[in-house]
């Protein structure tokens, strides 16, 4: 399983900074560190915080022959491959 955990409610709050810039609410999300979790049940768990860090993970993650969790960690400004949050809110 992979995970791309960029720590909020993306569409929700791209479509809020769109429409109503620096009017956000309840789109910042509290997550567990899903590699623990997968560790504490016996599986294997990575972090990956660098896109040269994921092939590397995903092959440890296969040869471990356990139920695996990779969690990508992305920066929540990054809201699509084209645009920021802050490239939304200041177009408005």
């Amino acid at each position: 399983m992979v995970i791309l955990n960029n720590g909020i409610y993306g569409t929700i709050r791209m479509h809020q900074e769109r429409e109503y810039p620096g009017r956000v609410s309840g789109t910042t999300l509290r997550n567990p560190d899903f590699a623990a979790y997968a560790r504490a049940f016996g599986g294997h768990g990575e972090t990956v915080e660098a896109t040269d860090e994921f092939a590397p993970a995903f092959e440890r993650a296969r040869a471990s022959g356990k139920p695996a969790i990779i969690e990508i960690k992305l920066d929540p400004e990054a809201i699509t491959p084209a645009k920021t949050l802050t490239q939304i809110r200041e177009k408005r």
